[in-house]
C-alpha cells in the first residue's frame, strides 16, 4: 500500500513524502493527493521517493499525469532520493530527466 504524507511545506513548495509500491491502487492515490494540493493553490511539488520500493508503468502514467496537472496550473513537479531501482525505472523512461530527478530531497 501506498502511504502520501505533507512533510513540509513553504510559500514556494511542497514535499511529499512517498513510501510504498508505486503501482496501481497506490498511484491513483498519488494523483489523488496531488491534485488536492494544487486545487489548494500549492504549485510546486517535491516528491521524496527514497521509501518507494517499486514503481511500475501506472506509477510511471502517475508521475508523467502529475507533472501535466501541475505544469497546468502554472507549476511543476520534481522527483527527489529515488531508490536505485526506482532510479532505473525513472531512468530508463525518461522521467529522470525531464522532471529532474535530484539525489537528495530539497525544497
Amino acid at each position: 500500500m501506498l502511504e502520501v504524507t505533507v512533510t513540509e511545506s513553504s510559500p514556494a513548495s511542497t514535499l511529499l513524502t512517498v513510501s510504498g509500491e508505486l503501482s496501481g491502487s497506490g498511484s491513483e492515490r498519488l494523483l489523488a493527493k496531488l491534485d488536492r494540493l494544487l486545487d489548494q493553490g500549492h504549485r510546486y511539488v517535491v516528491l521524496d521517493l527514497s521509501a518507494v520500493s517499486f514503481c511500475d508503468s501506472s506509477g510511471v502514467s502517475a508521475l508523467v499525469r502529475g507533472h501535466a496537472r501541475a505544469s497546468a496550473a502554472a507549476g511543476g513537479l520534481r522527483l527527489a532520493a529515488a531508490s536505485e531501482q526506482v532510479t532505473r525505472v525513472l531512468e530508463l523512461s525518461g522521467l529522470a530527466r525531464m522532471l529532474g530527478l535530484k539525489s537528495t530531497v530539497e525544497l
